[in-house]
């Protein structure tokens, strides 16, 4: 294991002399598939679904689904169309980093006072 001045990996070099020796020759399910339940989800998604972890997007989502109730409520009881037109830029600027943060899957369009009730079955 003579470096020659250049980096050493030791455990890289600790397997591959174990792998020489046939360390790796009688492990038990060699050659078999793994189960499933191992192929499931890795660690990282394991540990964080079951620590019930929402990332922000999804919060985002749900308060954008409550604003986009509210704005859909005042436009149908025929309220002041200044407030609701800034009503709704204030929730496409939430759209728009919504979508910065989401999935691309998971994006969605903007909003405005002819779509608005098409938008929200989205958004649900």
């Amino acid at each position: 294991m003579s470096n020659n001045g250049k980096y050493v990996d030791w455990l890289s070099e600790i397997v591959k002399r174990h792998e020489k020796e046939g360390g790796f020759e009688d492990l038990p399910g060699l050659g078999k598939p793994l189960p499933k339940e191992l192929l499931k989800d890795d660690l990282l998604t394991t540990v964080i679904k079951k620590s019930g972890f929402k990332p922000d997007w999804v919060l985002q989502q749900k308060k954008i689904f409550q604003k986009l109730e509210t704005i859909l409520m005042k436009l149908n009881s025929v309220e002041n169309s200044k407030e609701i037109d800034k009503m709704i830029s204030e929730v496409n600027d939430e759209i728009k980093k919504y979508n910065l943060g989401c999935p691309f899957p998971m994006q969605r369009n903007y909003v405005n006072k002819e779509n608005l009730e098409n938008q929200l079955i989205y958004w649900k």
